[in-house]
């Protein structure tokens, strides 16, 4: 299925995104059953960040960004936290690493983007980073059908820093990610299968985030599911 015709057939689908089921009754618990087992596609998650200040660090990176996954449709990428700036994937897609002992770390264009980088060390709830990486894709760009599976969960944050009219993520099954031009943080369920194209005439940056979260993060995403249900 081409990405024009995956998205006219899954555009307007809705998921139906239950409660909490009522034994579990305290943060942890109602947490870990959002992200291991409600199977839902994504959150939006309640947290502010100086979205507009990450933009442009990012922007002011754009020479910088290398291909992603060589699927010649625009998308391209580049780590903050990773193994380094330019090998946005893990380290074991790397050959050249296999002998190495390797470790995520701050990467070389760290102090180039200073409020990207204590934005995640000192206000996001998360820690222990593996990647973090900016993505970009480009005017007329797509990202073709695919799915990060199989772990069936809300393992992973896509922040918008833009997301420009006539740009769509579009989920199977699910509909339209509702991400917000002017930022925003949603916790994205990576197994549905996806696509985005970008229709417009501006770059489309995104970041993503893998790695492990502090405890306040229970607290973020239970107040943000529930948030979600209230808006059904």
């Amino acid at each position: 299925m081409d990405i024009d015709e995956f998205i006219a057939k899954n555009r307007n689908a809705r998921w139906a995104f239950t409660p909490i089921p009522k034994e579990h009754t305290n943060v942890y618990s109602q947490a870990n059953w959002i992200i291991n087992d409600s199977h839902a596609p994504y959150v939006p998650l309640d947290i502010d960040g100086p979205w507009v200040e990450m933009l442009a660090e990012a922007q002011g990176l754009e020479d910088e960004f290398v291909v992603h996954r060589g699927d010649g449709g625009g998308w391209s990428s580049l780590c903050v936290h990773g193994v380094s700036a330019k090998r946005t994937m893990t380290a074991d897609s790397y050959p050249e690493l296999n002998d190495v002992a390797v470790k995520y770390t701050w990467t070389e264009i760290a102090d180039r983007c200073p409020v990207t980088v204590d934005y995640f060390k000192n206000k996001f709830p998360w820690n222990n980073y593996q990647r973090l990486r900016y993505m970009r894709l480009a005017p007329g760009g797509y990202i073709p059908p695919h799915n990060d599976g199989p772990r069936n969960t809300l393992a992973v944050v896509n922040i918008s820093l833009n997301n420009p009219l006539g740009c769509e993520m579009v989920l199977e099954n699910v509909g339209v990610v509702p991400f917000k031009d002017t930022g925003g943080a949603m916790a994205f369920n990576t197994t549905h299968n996806h696509v985005v194209k970008n229709s417009s005439n501006i770059p489309r940056y995104h970041m993503i985030v893998h790695g492990m979260w502090k405890s306040q993060y229970n607290e973020l995403i239970v107040r943000s599911y529930n948030r979600l249900l209230s808006l059904l």
